[in-house]
């Protein structure tokens, strides 16, 4: 998955993905993130939506699902840098409360050391 960028920073794992995501996407997400989790000592996950020009439904359900396995497990899940579009969405469903977000680098360096 080309658009797909994943990184460790200490003990947390950053998620980068560009273009949209929607249902056709979203099960690969899941896999590729279950597969940096197991087995893996990451006490947070960060997933950068600055680049995401489109999300459906799918990939609302799946950043829902990421938070609440995140908290449950007692680890810190956080969006990073929402575009425009990302940002517009979850305001719609009134879910940007439900999440943490990271506006910037310097909110970014606080989390990841």
């Amino acid at each position: 998955m080309e658009k797909l960028t994943i990184m460790h920073v200490g003990n947390a794992l950053m998620l980068r993905y560009v273009g949209e995501i929607t249902l056709e996407i979203t099960g690969d997400l899941k896999r590729s993130l279950d597969a940096e989790l197991d087995g893996n000592s990451v006490g947070t996950v960060v997933i950068d939506l600055s680049e995401v020009t489109f999300m459906d439904s799918s990939g609302i359900g799946f950043l829902v699902s990421v938070n609440t396995r995140m908290r449950s497990a007692g680890r810190s899940f956080y969006l990073y840098r929402l575009s425009k579009p990302v940002e517009k969405t979850l305001g719609l469903v009134q879910l940007l409360q439900f999440f943490q977000i990271l506006a910037d680098e310097t909110a970014l360096a606080a989390i990841c050391g």
